[in-house]
């Protein structure tokens, strides 16, 4: 009988109470469909806007969000290493802002082509691989190393094991080795792992590399050890007028000002990276000197500390290389710190270089000021323009850059899945089979319950119904025990067998049996059929939208199911898809989990698409009959 009658449909307060009630399912049907818009918006967001809860992402229509996610994920969400460049003061990563909000000019457009041109041919030392690990976010670095890795060893990563003395189950355990730039004393190593990593290094698009920047070093060290954070201090040993700290440059040689000199001499003799200086000839005899006395002019001593063959300490030269380790790092690091003459020391850093390229490009000052649109009273006031590059790559590549974001943690994800264990193939396995025990435990269990008069049917009913009481987590203890006692641990019985019989489907296909015509069966007996006949020709037939109906409950329910599955089966090699997913999140930033979560929905919700009109009548038939 339907609920609003035919009669007096039209009347006001039938109107009233039809709308109240669409109103309801409209708001019902909201306060789903919201909290999922949210989820998937959060999975295709990153650690700049993850908290920004909205159904549409800034970034989709805004630039300056754009900007800000970008920068983000080329620097790995080093939110110092982002000052320092930008010469902001940003004080997180949601805080950042384009330089600025108009089109590039002339001018900008001008610097920010000299920049990427002398970006592209400068020298690997000089750059650093960006778009790196931030703890467990995706990484496009680590993908394409990973990427590069694999084709490399032909997907054998044993053969890899093997040359980086490394012990990785897969490709995906591969991390980039430990570089560190900045460090005064660091050198590439000459290992396997290392020789490689510059080679793949060197294979990557410009956008890939960032220039090691040493202003940003000289600035941290003057704001830090020498005048405690104040400008203004700076400004009056200086006689300048600078903003920040940021303004100042590092200058390739010895600068004039007496204070200023003081600072440099004692930023190259212990902070400045030995990559990014030179030593001119003029510190040769001084070395000679120094090595004499360090070692007592005994020659002997030296050869065998640096296994050398000289005979005298003036047969020694500079090396051509810097030490990377032991005496001979400990020697140069004391003699750049105490003996060289700082008139022998120039700083050859990429800020230098670019400054170096551009005078000589245009000429004069002058020249430089009217192309870029600056007013720099010395070539070491240029500052690389870092920011409106970044910026105008942004712009450039808008498009690209979205459909990154949008895509890369549903891509870290399914990697995820389909690089560990056997996830999917366990998954697939699992559902089939306790899909398969329930359409033939569950129907046959119900069919004996309805064909027969059974004086104790109603008792078995209640005993079913009192399943449904406890909840699962009851039984996992007691079955987990009985599992080990069968030896059926870390195997797909341990999965299926537990789940075969549900009591609530017994239940509910025992009623839909029993609204089934009798005279179908009377006539079936009449004809001579047995019972398993009757059940395959007549029941089974007329019960597919039930069936359907239990079909779904036991797929949500094995698909969904991690704990069981991961107290069963202790052994990554059996885990299911829900598992790994499960683990996933333990350490995954939010909208990785998001998209976890997204992606995990996505089986269930294909199927209730596809199969709902079958769905729909199994479920709604049976309180017609």
């Amino acid at each position: 009988m339907a609920l609003i009658p035919t009669v007096g449909r039209k009347t006001w307060s039938m109107r009233v109470l039809i709308a109240g009630l669409y109103l309801v399912l409209t708001l019902g049907a909201v306060t789903m469909v919201y909290p999922f818009l949210i989820m998937l918006a959060t999975s295709i967001k990153s650690g700049v806007d993850v908290n920004d809860y909205t159904v549409v992402p800034a970034y989709f229509h805004n630039d300056g969000a754009l900007f800000a996610k970008y920068a983000e994920i080329k620097y790995a969400g080093n939110i110092d290493l982002i000052n320092d460049l930008y010469g902001a003061n940003f004080a997180k990563l949601e805080s950042i802002t384009p330089p600025q909000t108009k089109p590039l000019t002339s001018a900008q457009t001008a610097i920010v082509c000299d920049w990427n041109d002398f970006c592209a041919k400068l020298p690997l030392k000089y750059k650093q691989a960006n778009y790196g690990p931030s703890g467990t976010a995706p990484s496009q670095l680590l993908d394409a190393y990973r990427a590069f890795l694999t084709k490399r060893f032909n997907g054998n990563i044993e053969s890899l094991n093997k040359l980086y003395l490394e012990e990785n189950t897969s490709f995906d355990q591969v991390f980039a080795p430990f570089e560190r730039p900045t460090n005064r004393e660091w050198q590439p190593d000459n290992s396997p792992k290392m020789r490689e990593w510059l080679k793949f290094e060197a294979s990557l698009p410009n956008d890939y590399l960032t220039i090691i920047g040493c202003d940003p070093l000289f600035a941290l060290y003057l704001k830090n050890d020498k005048y405690d954070g104040s400008i203004d201090k700076l400004n009056t040993a200086y006689g300048s007028n600078y903003r920040a700290f940021t303004d100042i440059h590092f200058a390739p040689t010895l600068p004039a000002n007496p204070k200023q000199r003081a600072d440099w001499e004692e930023f190259a003799r212990k902070v400045l990276p030995f990559r990014y200086m030179s030593i001119s000839a003029e510190a040769t005899p001084v070395f000679k000197k120094y090595l004499s006395n360090r070692y007592s002019k005994n020659i002997s001593e030296f050869n065998r500390i640096y296994s050398t063959s000289y005979t005298s300490f003036d047969q020694i030269d500079l090396p051509a290389r810097i030490p990377s380790e032991g005496t001979p790092l400990i020697d140069w690091m004391d003699f750049i710190s105490k003996a060289v003459p700082i008139t022998a020391m120039r700083a050859e850093n990429a800020e230098n270089l670019f400054r170096q390229e551009i005078i000589l490009k245009y000429g004069s000052l002058a020249a430089i000021n009217n192309a870029y649109g600056t007013n720099i009273a010395s070539i070491n006031d240029l500052t690389p323009p870092y920011a409106i590059a970044d910026y105008a790559h942004t712009l450039q590549n808008r498009t690209a850059i979205r459909n990154s974001f949008i895509t890369r943690n549903y891509s870290a994800v399914i990697s995820y899945i389909l690089l560990h264990g056997r996830a999917v193939f366990n998954t697939i396995v699992f559902c089939l089979a306790v899909i398969l025990t329930h359409l033939i435990v569950n129907p046959l269990c119900a069919y004996a319950l309805s064909r027969y008069n059974l004086s104790y049917s109603y008792k078995v009913l209640l005993f079913l119904l009192a399943t449904m009481a406890f909840p699962a987590e009851v039984a996992m203890i007691p079955n987990f025990l009985l599992l080990k006692q069968l030896n059926m641990l870390n195997t797909y019985w341990a999965l299926i067998l537990p789940g075969m019989a549900s009591g609530f489907a017994i239940f509910l296909l025992k009623g839909f049996f029993d609204s089934l015509p009798k005279e179908l069966y009377e006539a079936a007996i009449i004809d001579g059929a047995s019972e398993p006949v009757m059940f395959w020709k007549i029941t089974a037939p007329l019960s597919k939208p039930i069936f359907a109906v239990i079909a779904l409950q036991a797929f949500t329910a094995a698909y969904g199911s991690f704990m069981f599955a991961f107290l069963v089966c202790q052994d990554p090699k059996m885990w299911t898809m829900m598992v790994w997913l499960y683990e996933l999140q333990i350490t995954a930033p939010k909208y990785v989990t998001m998209a976890a979560l997204t992606v995990a929905a996505i089986p269930t919700l294909l199927i209730f698409i596809f199969a709902q009109k079958i769905i729909m009548r199994g479920i709604i038939l049976p309180s017609f009959k």
